[in-house]
């Protein structure tokens, strides 16, 4: 699996991290306490405030923790690797450090909030809450030197390339400056830094490649001396430990120019030093430079002693040249395949595994049933084809593609999906599909001599038309006696619809009741009648003044005649029951205050207001309404005055 190192987040600074610890307990915990409170309250304001800190500094040093990776836990190649950039025992000291501070900090939290529960006034209780804070963050900053140190470490862990330690890999390795880079560059996408220089690549670099569709990674290593292992720096170690852990295929490169700065011996040499590194791994000799010197150029036994260390250690030689990039192409597909037959021969080895896939697989072998020769059908177009083949007549069959060029071209030609039908009558192939209904054809319940059977039922329905009534059948005593029951109660019906329709419409008003009638109903009922006969002088009063109220302006005066109080009330209440209204802007009156403004006016009048208003909104800022309800609505206005 590769490794992502690029996710661990900055490490700040000790003091750095304690600012941003009391700032936020100062943010997120309540800053208002007063003496006269209940011990009990200012106990808790405290111990809240140190519980706080303590969480924060908890959540903050295991997400360091949690970042970093654990050594024992990477695979040895990334193990290694830090162990030798880093120092493995430096790297675990720092993070237990961190560790270990977190722990104080959680004991002295603990502690401190267990003598607050005993303190007995406020300035005891903000004693202890400044003490336990100042001595966490005490512990916080003594951390300074180890968090600068996990710092520089995330900053380098960041820049390493990303290695699949169990993909398929090839590794170049040899001398400094025999051409490792360049052919980097040529067999993959990447682009190191070449220079004419030895360590040039001071660290590990890794490109990707693809062969046979399937992805490969190579991965430059730098230069390495012939001396022994201890005198070796950092950057030769690298290149050591991806040779000692990688399982890949070893691209060792020699340069037969020796323009390097290396002989030819002494690469040889450095081959037979490291060689223990190629133990179970394929291994090829790329020699490049052929472009400054070519392998015939060589002598011979310089030729015999480069065979000889490829037969010692089983290995390709090729010989190729950056330059012209010829041969690259040999290597990478030389390369890749004996890396594939060697991880294929790995896996076939380990028979635990062969045993799994074979426990998932079953070989169906049929059985013969009966002695029945069955030979194979062979369709008759391709015993056709291979006629011609053999004859020589290949008949080549258009595509669609030219038949669509010779039919007009794209946009013109259209293929009927029903071309592609096997059929065994080809005059089904532009049949109309059946229609399905109900999950059933349609066609299956049509009767083919619907169209006859049709047109003699016509036929037989025309000759009813023409036969008199005479001729028809007597109806019997039955068929009279319904008949005669249904014209009853059509009749019926009839009868009550006009009886419906005169009760809608012709409603007759009640006339409104004459003095002495109302005096002797009163009478009657053991009231006083005098309030009526004081009320009428009123009534005449008021309808003299709407009268004038209504009397045009002007010289048209002299030309209206008095109208009569009662008269004067007719006409108010019967404009009232007729009058229609609309929607208009000003003020809005609901239906139900019609209704109730009909009731006062039936009260009032004593008469029935059969017709209901019909209105949704009544409109009464402009004049010309105020005139049309003028008489009802200010008899109302005057009798709540009275009351």
């Amino acid at each position: 699996m590769a490794y992502n190192f690029k996710n661990i987040e900055v490490v700040p600074t000790g003091s750095a991290l304690v600012d941003i610890l009391l700032s936020k307990t100062q943010r997120q915990t309540p800053t208002v306490i007063h003496k006269g409170f209940e011990i009990q309250r200012i106990r808790r304001f405290y111990m809240r405030k140190v519980k706080f800190t303590q969480q924060n500094i908890h959540e903050k040093l295991s997400k360091i923790l949690d970042n970093f990776p654990k050594l024992d836990d990477l695979h040895p190649f990334y193990s290694d690797l830090m162990n030798i950039l880093y120092d493995k025992d430096h790297y675990k000291i720092a993070l237990g450090q961190v560790s270990k501070a977190r722990t104080i900090v959680d004991g002295i939290a603990k502690d401190y909030v267990r003598m607050m529960k005993y303190a007995d006034s406020l300035y005891r209780c903000k004693t202890l809450k400044k003490v336990a804070l100042g001595r966490m963050c005490t512990v916080v900053k003594k951390l300074n030197p180890s968090f600068g140190y996990l710092e520089e470490v995330r900053k380098h862990l960041a820049r390493l390339p990303s290695i699949d330690p169990t993909t398929r890999t090839l590794i170049l390795t040899g001398l400094p400056n025999v051409g490792k880079s360049s052919l980097m560059n040529n067999l993959t996408d990447a682009n190191v830094d070449v220079q004419s220089y030895a360590f040039t690549t001071q660290s590990l670099f890794v490109g990707h490649t693809v062969y046979k569709c399937v992805p490969w990674q190579v991965v430059d290593t730098p230069g390495v001396l012939d001396h022994p292992l201890e005198q070796r720096n950092t950057i030769e170690m690298q290149a050591i430990t991806a040779l000692a852990h990688l399982n890949a295929c070893v691209l060792f490169v020699m340069d037969i120019s020796e323009t390097c700065g290396y002989y030819i011996d002494a690469q040889m040499s450095l081959f037979n030093s490291i060689k223990p590194l190629f133990k179970n791994k394929p291994i090829v000799l790329v020699l490049t430079k052929t472009d400054l010197k070519s392998w015939n150029d060589l002598s011979q036994e310089t030729k015999d002693a480069i065979e000889s260390i490829g037969k010692e250690q089983n290995s390709y030689i090729i010989a190729m040249s950056n330059k012209t990039k010829e041969g690259v192409d040999d290597v990478k597909s030389k390369a890749c395949d004996i890396l594939l037959d060697y991880r294929f021969a790995q896996k076939s080895e380990n028979a635990g595994k062969m045993r799994a896939v074979e426990n998932r697989l079953h070989v169906a072998v049929p059985q013969k049933r009966d002695g029945k020769e069955r030979p194979p059908q062979i369709p008759e177009s391709v015993l056709i084809a291979r006629q011609n083949m053999k004859s020589g007549e290949e008949v080549k069959r258009k595509t669609i593609k030219e038949i669509q060029e010779e039919e007009g071209g794209a946009g013109v030609f259209y293929v009927h999906p029903e071309s592609h039908y096997i059929l065994e009558d080809e005059s089904w192939r532009y049949d109309a599909p059946p229609e399905i209904f109900a999950g059933r054809n349609v066609a299956d319940y049509i009767d083919p001599d619907i169209e006859e059977k049709l047109a003699e039922l016509e036929k037989e329905e025309a000759i009813l038309e023409k036969i008199e009534p005479d001729h028809l059948p007597p109806k019997t005593e039955e068929e009279k006696m319904l008949e005669a029951e249904y014209y009853k109660i059509q009749g019926k019906k009839k009868i009550l619809k006009e009886h419906r329709k005169m009760k809608i419409h012709d409603r007759v008003h009640k006339k409104a009741q004459k003095i002495a009638e109302v005096k002797k109903a009163f009478e009657s009922q053991g009231m006083d009648p005098s309030t009526i006969e004081a009320s009428v002088p009123k009534r005449a009063k008021l309808s003299v003044k709407m009268q004038k109220r209504l009397r045009p302006e002007g010289d048209e005066m002299d030309d209206v005649e008095p109208m009569e109080p009662r008269l004067l009330k007719k006409k108010a209440v019967e404009k009232l029951e007729t009058m229609t209204f609309t929607r208009a802007e000003g003020v809005n009156v609901s239906q139900a205050k019609a209704d109730k403004l009909r009731a006062k006016i039936n009260r009032k009048w004593n008469v029935k207001m059969v017709a209901p208003i019909n209105l949704s909104l009544i409109h009464i800022s402009e004049p010309t309404r105020q005139a049309e309800i003028s008489y009802a609505v200010f008899c109302l206005k005057k009798k709540k005055k009275k009351k």
